[in-house]
């Protein structure tokens, strides 16, 4: 089953970052319509939702007591990297 989600999740982010590296090229072009620029935030806003709601399945699947300790360190060394800032 985690396979299942892991293959799931995975093509939700590659999706999203697909839609973004679109949506920058498009915002680069000035022929483009500002309605096609709204169909765009609207296309952004529901990848981020999808993202989203990935990292929260994975947050609740890491909680798992076998996962617990790796999503610590992992939460240790992000919260560190993100302080030298």
């Amino acid at each position: 089953m985690d396979q299942i989600a892991d293959r799931a999740e995975a093509h939700i982010i590659r999706m999203a970052r697909s839609d973004a590296a679109y949506a920058l090229t498009m915002a680069q072009r000035p022929e483009v319509s500002r309605a096609e620029l709204c169909a765009l935030v609207v296309k952004l806003a529901d990848a981020v939702k999808d993202v989203a709601s990935v990292a929260e399945l994975r947050g609740e699947r890491l909680s798992e007591p076998m996962y617990a300790p790796a999503a610590r360190a992992l939460e240790k060394a992000l919260r560190e990297a993100l302080s030298q800032r």
